[in-house]
């Protein structure tokens, strides 16, 4: 990370890594599963305790072993007669951890907190503006004095009154 990372940075490389992991890990069970009708007969076995059958499965498809987290969703899984749900857990999991890098963030700051009808007005000009691939982030930041400052990726329009009076201290003293 950067010097200048923020805390959605750290939290999307953290959230990553872990995904990475419990993905991995549950691709190789679902690929051992359906790779072996015998491994499927023995997870399936109901007559046998839920312990065993997740040793059973541990052992052909990670011989490194599991993450805690994922033997227990195993382990709800195994019992409630449910591992044909492992597939589409998966599919879900990754459709939910898939980047939205179609869409941008729109971030805008004001020195008070804006009404819902100022943020509306503000979503539809930038809309219409930049296009419909905007999320909007608003906070408060009392040090820009009045107006807004807007960031969209790494484009900046400030109409804060902090930006315009060091503008024309800028140009002041230039």
């Amino acid at each position: 990370m950067s010097a200048h990372a923020q805390p959605t940075d750290y939290a999307r490389a953290i959230f990553d890594l872990a995904i990475e992991d419990w993905t991995r890990q549950l691709r190789g069970i679902e690929k051992a599963l359906a790779a072996s009708s015998t491994l499927r007969a023995a997870a399936g076995d109901s007559s046998v305790p839920v312990a065993q059958r997740l040793q059973v499965i541990e052992a052909a498809a990670s011989p490194g072993g599991l993450n805690e987290g994922v033997r227990k969703v195993l382990g709800t899984l195994l019992d409630a007669g449910q591992m044909g749900l492992l597939g589409p857990i998966l599919a879900e999991m990754e459709q939910i951890a898939r980047p939205k890098a179609e869409r941008r963030l729109a971030r805008v700051s004001s020195a008070v907190p804006l009404s819902g009808a100022e943020r509306a007005t503000i979503q539809s000009r930038l809309t219409s503006k930049f296009g419909s691939d905007l999320d909007f982030q608003f906070d408060v930041d009392a040090a820009l004095l009045g107006g807004v400052l807007l960031r969209i990726g790494d484009q900046v329009i400030d109409g804060s009154v902090a930006g315009k009076l060091a503008a024309m201290r800028g140009k002041l003293t230039a």
